[in-house]
């Protein structure tokens, strides 16, 4: 009986730990770039008792397929096509990686993503005062200026782009990606990977969240009847606990 009590008890756990990431993903529906993460339970194989709830392990993965696309116009709107990602450098100074391209201009004239600073590509990017800002397709960044009849193009920088292996990503609570230690990609003594010339971006457009609203409610509320259901079989359980040391006290 200990066992059921148990199990359930685990089982509930994993359920609220699952409720928790649905909810994050319908709250991030609206948020640009933003990648819906699913949480499994797996069979832990190596437990010689495999039915056991608690011998079962649960796993994150993401869903990294595409979000609709939101043509903005907006010179700074980047969309990063397929599997690339921008880079950008955390509030720790730490390299991650990110798919929202809604790109701004802070105070001190760099180009970040939610306050995160993009990071260039061999390159720190500043940008000047009173210019107009073009990002072509490989992520050279140019300046556009018109001086009495001409336009000057010139080259201010270049961002920092890359692919990265789906298999190897984490995503941390500020809602930035990053490639777990031990990689092959990353650099010896270093928290970064190389930039990837054959990625490209197209400005002007922005990628919505690629979280499905019906299937995460449906998900919501299943979870919340199986939920249901693991209290009733720990009430169950304490009653039948209740049943049996009464039983003990009579025949005493």
């Amino acid at each position: 009986m200990e066992n059921s009590i148990y199990n359930s008890m685990i089982a509930a756990t994993q359920l609220l730990n699952k409720q928790t990431i649905i909810a994050n993903n319908l709250a991030n529906i609206s948020t640009t770039g933003f990648k819906e993460k699913f949480n499994y339970i797996l069979q832990n194989n190596s437990i010689k008792n495999l039915h056991n709830t608690y011998n079962k392990i649960a796993k994150e993965y993401y869903n990294l397929s595409p979000g609709t696309l939101n043509y903005t116009a907006r010179n700074l709107d980047l969309f990063v096509k397929d599997n690339g990602w921008l880079s950008v450098k955390d509030i720790n100074g730490q390299e991650a990686y990110t798919k929202n391209g809604h790109v701004k201009i802070n105070s001190a004239r760099k180009l970040t993503i939610q306050d995160n600073e993009l990071i260039g590509y061999n390159c720190n990017i500043t940008i000047p005062n009173n210019i107009n800002v073009k990002i072509l397709s490989d992520g050279v960044i140019t300046s556009i200026e018109r001086k009495k009849h001409e336009i000057f193009e010139k080259k201010i920088g270049q961002l920092k782009l890359v692919r990265l292996p789906i298999d190897d990503l984490i995503q941390k609570q500020n809602g930035l990606f990053y490639l777990k230690k031990g990689n092959e990609l990353f650099h010896k003594n270093h928290n970064f990977i190389d930039h990837d010339n054959n990625v490209r971006i197209q400005s002007g457009v922005l990628e919505t969240s690629n979280v499905n609203a019906a299937k995460n409610m449906i998900e919501m509320i299943s979870n919340a009847r199986q939920f249901e259901a693991q209290m009733k079989m720990i009430s169950t359980c304490d009653k039948n606990y209740e049943y049996a040391n009464q039983l003990i006290n009579v025949n005493n």
